[in-house]
């Protein structure tokens, strides 16, 4: 016995304060190493395939040439925040992007300015002048085509930032004085107004009567006249066209236009739309597909899509829901040659659809009257006007889908532009007419995509793996230790 306890004190007390030493010297360099690490704000190392965490090459490029300064605010969002630790490469790019994480409570001006609420998370992109807006949704998207959700924060922050910093916004003029859907923030088309604003573009109402087309007018927007235009207003619109100009032209079917009968024309806006070789139709296009249809509805269809400048990043995963949308009647293509014009369908019903010019009968069956699809509903008409000059037409055969009207779907209440991607494809619609497609385009496959802040359980649980395990592991060595010179 007494051996034994010699032996204990001999070796194992020496030996197990040594070890025990050895142990706090070993944890406190392990916290010290994190400490340095944490205060240095060293970036990430990212080694994931597709490289989300690192701003690309491109990016780098065309962030170094920007000149004013820009904060990026980041409403609801911490520094784990993955768009956040994106966002800080910013500022090792160029020193005059500076990000700030607001906290509303704490910066209520700031949540007045940008209309945040304390649920809100989204970036707001500020340079002297100008702002963009970027709500977290927008940040990713989910590919049909591959399964994979596909991060586009890199393409959204580069772009808001190239967007506030540009030297001269977009004219965007709305037509008014026939009846069309308005802009004001209680009209049709208030909202949209103020989506096209957000994209960093000027809105302005347009009245041909008592004003000339303004020679800084980049897109005209024509949404769904009610009567016809005079021909001083035609006139004015012709030269416009003739000198390369650009239009929107949204139009809801002449049937539901108060007043209008069968035998009712429009011979001034048929004399416009002829220069491009199409007019719209009188009757509504039916689904018959459920997957074509929203909530089994056949009059609320969801068209086919072709790839084109509009709708290129919401080909593979987009859907756009027109409501009540009559079809786009286009001349033959030796007229369209003729013409001058190119015509490119990029939306389009299916081989099941129909078109009937009384709705009000049972729409759930095709008749044998009613004529048999696809129809096109949305096209770009470009028309050469000289070797050095054309004029561009996009067309839709629907307005109410860009609207904020309220709408009833399958129990549910909510306005039109807000379903499937209806704002996108219009607001993409304004940005090809007006030269402004996102500058670079970044999309990157991560499998699943999530923004969530680390939650103070979640925070507990990772301080416990990361000095708990190694205690413990230190610990089991020593145990291990001492038992091997028992049994000695």
């Amino acid at each position: 016995m007494r051996k034994f306890i010699e032996i204990i004190k001999k070796k194992w007390i020496r030996d197990s304060v040594l070890t025990a030493a050895l142990v706090l010297i070993l944890i406190g360099i392990f916290i010290l190493v994190n400490l340095l690490f944490m205060n240095l704000d060293i970036a990430p190392f990212d080694f994931t395939a597709q490289k989300i965490y690192t701003l690309s090459d491109e990016s780098k490029e065309q962030i170094a040439n920007v000149q004013q300064n820009v904060t990026m605010y980041f409403f609801g969002y911490d520094e784990s925040s993955t768009p956040v630790t994106l966002a800080k490469q910013y500022h090792d790019v160029n020193n005059k992007i500076t990000i700030q994480i607001i906290n509303t409570s704490e910066r209520p001006d700031l949540a007045a300015q940008y209309n945040v609420t304390t649920s809100s998370q989204l970036v707001a992109v500020q340079a002297t002048e100008r702002y963009k807006i970027i709500d977290s949704s927008e940040m990713y998207t989910y590919d049909s085509s591959s399964g994979q959700y596909v991060d586009v924060t890199e393409q959204k922050l580069t772009n808001a930032i190239l967007d506030v910093t540009i030297a001269q916004k977009p004219q965007i003029y709305f037509l008014t004085g026939h009846g069309e859907y308005g802009i004001d923030s209680s009209s049709a088309m208030g909202t949209l107004a103020t989506y096209i604003e957000n994209d960093v573009n000027d809105v302005n109402k347009l009245d041909l009567l008592t004003s000339d087309m303004p020679e800084t007018c980049d897109v005209l927007v024509i949404a769904n006249p009610t009567s016809d235009f005079t021909d001083l207003e035609t006139e004015k619109i012709q030269n416009y066209i003739n000198a390369g100009g650009k239009i929107v032209w949204m139009q809801d079917p002449y049937m539901f236009i108060n007043g209008w009968t069968k035998s009712t024309t429009y011979p001034n806006i048929t004399k416009i739309l002829s220069q491009f070789g199409i007019s719209f139709s009188s009757g509504v296009v039916c689904e018959q597909s459920a997957d074509h249809m929203v909530a089994g509805t056949p009059d609320l269809i969801i068209p086919q899509m072709t790839y084109n400048g509009i709708v290129q990043d919401l080909y593979t995963d987009g859907m756009v829901a027109l409501l009540d949308a009559g079809k786009i009647n286009t001349v033959s293509d030796e007229e369209l040659e003729e013409l001058g014009v190119t015509a490119s369908p990029f939306l389009q019903s299916t081989d099941t659809s129909f078109y009937r010019e009384n709705i009000n009968s049972d729409i759930s069956q095709k008749l044998d009257s009613d004529e048999e699809g696809p129809f096109v509903t949305a096209e770009i008409l470009t028309k050469k006007i000289d070797d050095d000059t054309q004029s561009t037409l996009v067309a839709y055969s629907n307005a109410l889908f860009a609207t904020n009207y309220t709408v009833q779907i399958s129990g549910s209440v909510g306005t039109p532009i807000s379903i499937r991607q209806n704002k996108d494809i219009i607001l993409n619609t304004i940005a090809y007419l007006s030269n402004r497609e996102d500058t670079i385009r970044i999309r990157k496959d991560t499998g699943i995509v999530t923004f969530n802040a680390i939650t103070e359980q979640e925070n507990r649980v990772v301080l416990w793996i990361i000095f708990a395990i190694p205690v413990v592991i230190i610990l089991a060595g020593i145990i291990v230790t001492i038992v091997r010179k028992r049994k000695k």
